[in-house]
């Protein structure tokens, strides 16, 4: 039906029944039993059964998960073979781990899931069709092309269908436009393109007002509203800059882990050890290289940075989103309820010459006309046409009584689309008017005089250029202009109101524009400012005029003041664009999009993240949900966003606040710097951890830690004090730094180095020499040999343990700030901090005098002066970092000084 869908509404109401091989009585029975066989039922494809269960299932073949289990199988080979060693314990801890991994990604994906449920919620069960002439009532998804809709008040519609009768129908189109501009629909034809088209009732929509019958040409996934679903169900969100980030540290350490584990297991079954010691050797370089506690961190430390993110309304669903933020270079942002209150209000009511502000007065007066010409029902509760319910809303505000008012009015003459105006007749004061209210250039011709504070001007070609001119200076703010004329009506004058319209509209007096808005949020100028100052650029994507947006995007601060043509581009320019000319016109300024279709905000979205730009999209609408799921960052809506919209983000503004955003983009930013922290803290500690297992292969020397022992440095004492580094409160210049680059990663070549070839280097070098001090003044001579269970070994490798643990404070402190020595800026106040320090320090002593933990990690007691000596590697390591941080302070100045 793809073809009818490109030109069902050029057609006139009786070529449509030939068109799709229907007519006037509706369909037959045999002719919906047959479509339904040839197009399939009004619904989405519900997924298979075991959908789910694969989806777990490949979990478990990523490339960290089988590293993992297969290190799991190589701990329980080697505990077959030496139970000694008690490699199943590390055995079971590294497949727990793994199966963690596994059941949070797939947590992640049966999330994005739920959107495709969320879409179904819009379609309702049961609805009015005409067949064999009969109106009855059937299932949505019994609904095929050439169906006869009824559309009645209240009514959603259930499949897009073409309009052929219209008595004062008004529909809702914003669940699919994302606008809040009411569509008013007539049976013509049109040689609008069909999502532009008033004669096109679209699925997922609602009717408003008025009555209707419209034939179905498209069901399910062929209607907008199912492309949309489609195109979103299909879409596959990008990974994460930190995913990916993360992805490539683990391949990279993996990589050079698992090299030099298979290097030195050829080297010692060549040179004749036991095939157990070589397998506990590969599992020590594993477990050693690779930081098993790390991405238990990044989860921990995101999952903190989204509650803390919480607090300030920005509700996170996926954790990776929290760093995402923090990296992104572009707001791509809707307008209506984004950026806008989603609301129409009426901001301005003037006189027609000079452009005068009315008194309260004269506002009351105006907009009780105005009344009469707008149809609005309900008393607590307003419901109608938006515009009609802005000027009751006002006049309540203004202290008029609403049903008194409504009294007055005898007769309400439908909008007319086609003459751009709606009229009534009311009474005042014991006074009938006929009252008109519609766009100025339709009510202009009827106009003989305009009101002004020194009375009536007949109307001439100067009064109307002054009419014009402050009509011009309204919408050139941004708002929809509605202009009102009446007439006082004789007492003889005709009372068949209904049939003598035509007659009644004529020597009207213009009293008045309406200036109408969907105003502005009060806090967005702000907080774009605060983008443009970190670096982030905003642009407004909208399916609003282009006035319209232009004013809005003004406002807001994403456009200047002066007016440049080439920061602007519609659709239907954006339609004709390849890839690369929208890249172009990106790099040129172009900030604001409008009349855009949902297939073009992810065009934007596309070109955008081609240009290598972490891109965030806000919305809050159906037709904003492809968009949200394929840009990095999905931002819906809270209170006024749609279920699809806050289904297919990965964050969600509980406070539909576009300040928030700033807030979050703050906290991910803090984040990540606070991510680079602890790596760089955890990978230091992996130093002296392999160091031992180099000089256990090459040389004729005991092994100075075993498995169990770098397994409790890094699932042990090193995430506390990683967690405390991922509590850091943000630095005060962090919003005035531009954004990462995408390809600015964590695992950089002078992180590597600091962290294995200085610091890391450090703690290898103080704690082996700990370790052979103790051995050879108890007697041990190079080359001997020693059991496990020597009580001189055990010491040994207790003060090499004790060591690493308390050299990992000194590390700590120095890891709070790149360039300050990090005993300042309210150390006292990370409480978590305190406590890791704390628990390393009582985990050294531990380690040597505590009988229970000794017995488990194969330690022994040594003497306090060597003790102390072991706390010296504090002061140490802290100390060399210190003066490599002032080293590079007075490097950089100097460089500065010479530029």
């Amino acid at each position: 039906m793809s073809s009818q869908g490109k030109q069902i509404q050029n057609l006139t109401p009786d070529r449509v029944y030939t068109f799709l091989e229907t007519n006037p009585e509706g369909l037959h029975g045999e002719e919906v039993e047959e479509r339904l066989l040839n197009v399939g039922r009004n619904s989405f494809d519900i997924p298979d059964r075991w959908k789910m269960l694969r989806n777990f299932g490949k979990q478990f073949t990523n490339f960290f998960t089988i590293l993992l289990i297969v290190s799991a199988i190589i701990c329980f080979v080697a505990h077959r073979l030496n139970p000694g060693e008690s490699m199943n314990f590390l055995g079971w801890a590294l497949f727990v781990v793994a199966l963690l991994n596994a059941f949070f990604s797939f947590i992640q994906e049966y999330r994005a899931e739920r959107a495709m449920e969320a879409l179904k919620k819009f379609l309702p069960q049961m609805v009015e069709v005409q067949r064999q002439g009969q109106i009855i009532k059937v299932s949505a998804e019994d609904i095929v092309p050439g169906d006869l809709l009824i559309l009645a008040e209240g009514d959603k519609i259930t499949a897009d269908a073409r309009v052929v009768e219209a008595e004062g129908l008004l529909v809702d189109n914003a669940p699919l436009t994302g606008e809040a501009n009411p569509c008013v629909l007539v049976h013509g034809a049109s040689s609008s393109r069909l999502v532009e088209s008033n004669n096109i009732a679209f699925a997922g929509c609602t009717v408003i007002r008025g009555s209707g019958k419209a034939v179905v040409f498209a069901t399910g996934l062929r209607t907008e509203f199912g492309k949309l679903a489609h195109l979103s169900q299909e879409i596959k969100r990008a990974s994460s800059p930190l995913e990916q980030e993360t992805a490539h540290m683990v391949r990279v350490l993996t990589a050079i882990a698992v090299s030099m584990g298979f290097t030195f297991f050829m080297y010692g079954m060549v040179t004749g050890r036991p095939l157990w010691v070589n397998l506990v050797f590969i599992m020590g370089i594993i477990v050693a290289y690779v930081p098993e506690g790390l991405l238990p961190t990044f989860t921990l430390s995101l999952a903190m940075g989204s509650l803390r993110m919480a607090k300030k309304n920005v509700l996170v669903k996926s954790l990776n989103a929290v760093e995402a933020l923090g990296a992104v270079h572009v707001i791509c942002s809707d307008k209506t309820g984004t950026l806008t209150e989603n609301r129409l209000t009426i901001t301005e009511l003037l006189s027609p010459l000079h452009g005068r502000s009315l008194a309260d007065q004269e506002q009351l007066d105006l907009l009780a006309l105005a009344l009469a010409a707008s149809d609005v029902r309900g008393t607590d509760h307003l419901s109608g046409d938006p515009l009609d319910v802005a000027v009751a809303e006002r006049l309540t505000i203004l202290g008029a009584d609403l049903e008194a008012l409504r009294e007055q009015i005898e007769h309400y003459f439908t909008f007319d689309v086609e003459k751009r105006r709606s009229a009534g007749i009311m009474t005042v004061a014991g006074k009938r008017f006929f009252v008109v209210k519609g766009a100025f250039e339709a009510v202009s011709p009827m106009l003989v005089s305009v009101r002004s504070a020194k009375g009536r001007k007949v109307v001439d070609t100067e009064v109307l250029g002054q009419a014009e001119d402050v009509l011009r200076g309204m919408a050139g703010q941004g708002l929809r202009v509605i202009a009102l004329a009446c007439r006082e009506l004789d007492d003889g004058e005709e009372e068949d109101f209904a049939s003598l319209q035509d007659a009644l509209e004529k020597e009207l007096v213009l009293v008045g524009f309406i200036g109408i808005e969907d105003p502005l949020r009060k806090e967005v100028p702000a907080a774009v400012n605060k983008c443009h100052t970190a670096g982030i650029e905003v642009l407004l994507i909208t399916g609003d005029h282009p006035d319209t947006a232009q004013a809005i995007a003004r406002k807001a601060g994403i456009l200047p003041r002066e007016n440049d043509p080439a920061l602007l581009m519609t659709g239907a320019d954006l339609e004709h664009l390849t890839e690369a000319g929208l890249i172009e016109r990106l790099d040129q300024g172009t900030r604001v999009f409008a009349r855009t279709t949902p297939e073009q905000k992810m065009k934007i979205v596309t070109a955008l993240k081609a240009m290598e730009k972490v891109v965030a999209m806000t919305g809050d609408g159906v037709n904003d949900a492809p968009a949200l799921k394929a840009a990095d960052v999905g931002i819906a809506m809270g209170s006024q966003g749609t279920d699809v919209a806050r289904e297919s983000a990965q964050i969600i503004l509980l406070d539909d606040n576009f300040a928030s955003i700033v807030a979050g983009i703050e906290e991910g930013r803090t984040v990540f710097e606070n991510i680079k922290k602890f790596t760089n803290y955890v990978l230091v500690s992996n130093g002296p951890e392999i160091l031992p297992y180099l000089l256990y292969i090459l040389l004729p020397v005991p092994l100075a830690l075993n498995v169990i022992q770098i397994l409790s440095i890094d699932l042990g004492t090193d995430i506390i004090p990683s967690m405390a580094l991922g509590q850091e409160p943000p630095d005060p210049e962090t919003m005035n730094q531009p954004p990462r680059l995408r390809e600015q990663g964590l695992l950089t070549l002078p992180l590597i180095m600091h962290s294995y070839l200085f610091l890391g280097l450090l703690e290898g070098i103080w704690s082996l020499g700990l370790f052979f001090y103790v051995l050879t003044s108890g007697g041990w001579r190079f080359g001997e040999a020693l059991a496990t269970t020597d009580p001189l070994y055990q010491s040994a490798m207790g003060i090499a343990l004790s060591t690493i643990l308390l050299m990992q404070i000194g590390n700590l402190l120095g890891r709070r700030f790149a360039r300050r020595s990090g005993l300042d800026g309210g150390i006292f106040k990370n409480r978590l901090m305190l406590l890791g320090i704390v628990i390393q320090v009582v985990f050294s002593w531990a380690t040597l005098y505590f009988p229970p933990l000794q017995k488990i990690l194969n330690t022994g007691p040594v003497s306090l002066t060597i003790y102390f000596l072991a706390w010296f590697g504090i002061i140490l390591i802290f100390g060399s970092d210190y003066l490599r941080k002032r080293y590079l302070e007075n490097k950089e100045r100097t460089s500065f000084a010479e530029r």
